[in-house]
């Protein structure tokens, strides 16, 4: 379904006139609505962990470089990430999250320490540098959430990378909402619909086999 099928039939249920187009229509109503089905893409996006967009970046290190560009679509690390390397199988790198802790650990010596990280500046930052050749992963979720390959819709073609019906919904109480409307019931309605999306998405909850469940490469087992 398309962004002009969405809202489309977002506007059946608001009352509206039903648009032939949308983004190149100049008419205010539209206008506004380009805005809001966009900030109803991203408010979606910022509700939940979303398995279609989880995705893997890699850094590789030259022994020097300590400061890596994050993915050209990063949007923020997935829950308790980490870094992980074949160097770092028991042990991963070590977050610093608080700036200042950052700033204190720069000024001392780190080339004996174990290795720490932090994002900031739009890079992923790693202390000590990396050595030449050693690779990292981490997990993150994407801001890519049209067609799978750009964060905003820009035209009436534009596809939504989740769920369409959600963002009817999350459409129609925001429209609502900013035009004094009562979307008590719609925003009921949206959060029902979000609590089944986040229940139905493949990562939402662990898949568990029965027996053993192995970590670790070495074969030490967990129950």
């Amino acid at each position: 379904m398309t962004v002009l099928s969405v809202v489309r039939d977002a506007s059946t249920s608001l009352g509206l006139e039903i648009p032939s187009v949308l983004f190149s229509n100049t008419t205010r109503t539209w206008v506004e609505m380009c805005a809001l089905v966009n900030e109803c893409a991203r408010q979606i996006l910022e509700e939940y962990d979303w398995s279609r967009l989880k995705k893997v970046a890699s850094v590789t290190g030259d022994g020097t470089l300590t400061a890596f560009p994050l993915a050209a679509d990063f949007d923020r690390m997935v829950m308790n990430a980490n870094l992980w390397g074949p160097s770092f199988t028991y042990y991963p790198q070590q977050q610093v999250a608080d700036f200042n802790d950052w700033l204190e650990l720069v000024s001392y010596d780190t080339g004996s320490w174990d290795q720490r990280w932090s994002i900031f500046g739009g890079n992923l930052n790693i202390l000590p540098a990396l050595p030449s050749l050693e690779t990292l992963s981490y997990g993150y979720i994407s801001n890519w959430v049209v067609n799978g390959t750009q964060a905003t819709f820009t035209a009436d073609t534009d596809t939504f990378t989740l769920d369409e019906r959600l963002l009817k919904l999350c459409v129609i109480y925001n429209w609502k909402s900013l035009k004094g409307q009562d979307y008590v019931g719609d925003l009921q309605r949206y959060e029902d619909a979000l609590s089944m999306a986040r229940f139905k998405d493949p990562g939402s909850r662990p898949n568990i086999t029965s027996g053993s469940r192995r970590r670790f490469p070495t074969g030490q087992s967990f129950p």
